[in-house]
């Protein structure tokens, strides 16, 4: 085993938002061989992305196992972010190489160790989810292979409140249900969090600002007039999870981040 710089990502369908476009591009750009699965026609893929069918990974029927049921104006969007932290854990089942998520924007080269686990702190008590690797073996693979093998998909690493209290009083007032209805980060960044400590493995997450420097609605900085030279500039800092996606539909602020970024990634982005 030895080091790698192999990164793959997920994109079901349709055309790459721009944040999106110029993210992947600037993965590219840093040296890393980066694979974009999908299971219909894609658009607005930048150069040096490779192509590869995403049914080879995951059945996409797995979507409708996830769909909702109590709070169903959460489709499709709860089952596609849900569906995608199973496809993630699976291309670690098949050694595809560290997982990204396509708005995770690079700011320098790096590799990772394959005989090891890497993704770091979020904060809050929580691992990031957009940037994991796992090996093959590891037992937090199983976890999820066995749940997507049992009828309801209820996860047994929930915290008192979804696992028990929650279900508990629905049944009691019979109101339907699925466990996507407990909410959206049950298999994602909560889920996995658990796990790693359930697996003795949540003290291996690397420094939060190697990826979440700043995190939810911090990341609205990256689109205002912000100092981001650091970023640029300190080691320390490998990418950005840039999260806040709404901000492409506002108009470019000058010196801004993502000013700075679509100057620089986003040259070949297409319209349709």
């Amino acid at each position: 085993m030895g080091q790698s710089n192999k990164v793959s990502t997920l994109w079901l369908r349709g055309r790459l938002r721009n944040i999106d476009h110029v993210c992947l591009a600037s993965m590219v750009a840093n040296n890393l061989d980066v694979t974009l699965y999908h299971y219909d026609e894609i658009t607005n893929v930048p150069d040096g992305i490779k192509l590869a069918d995403a049914s080879e990974i995951l059945d996409l029927s797995l979507l409708d196992r996830l769909q909702c049921i109590k709070k169903k104006e959460n489709n499709p969007h709860i089952p596609i972010a849900q569906f995608s932290d199973f496809f993630r854990i699976y291309l670690q089942k098949y050694e595809k190489g560290l997982w990204l998520d396509t708005d995770v924007f690079i700011f320098r080269p790096f590799t990772y160790e394959t005989n090891k686990s890497f993704f770091c702190y979020e904060g809050k008590g929580r691992i990031g989810y957009p940037v994991i690797y796992l090996p093959s073996d590891h037992n937090i693979i199983y976890e999820y292979e066995n749940l997507l093998n049992t009828d309801n998909l209820m996860p047994n690493w929930l915290g008192f409140i979804r696992g028990k209290l929650r279900p508990f009083v629905w049944n009691l007032l019979r109101q339907k249900f699925s466990p996507s209805d407990l909410g959206i980060t049950i298999y994602g960044n909560d889920g996995f969090s658990r796990l790693a400590k359930r697996h003795n493995c949540y003290k291996e997450a690397l420094d939060k600002d190697k990826f979440f420097r700043w995190t939810g609605k911090e990341t609205d900085k990256l689109f205002q007039s912000v100092n981001y030279q650091d970023f640029l500039h300190n080691p320390k800092y490998l990418g950005i999870h840039i999260h806040r996606k709404h901000w492409e539909n506002h108009p470019v602020i000058s010196d801004s981040f993502w000013q700075w970024a679509l100057n620089e990634y986003g040259k070949n982005i297409k319209t349709l």
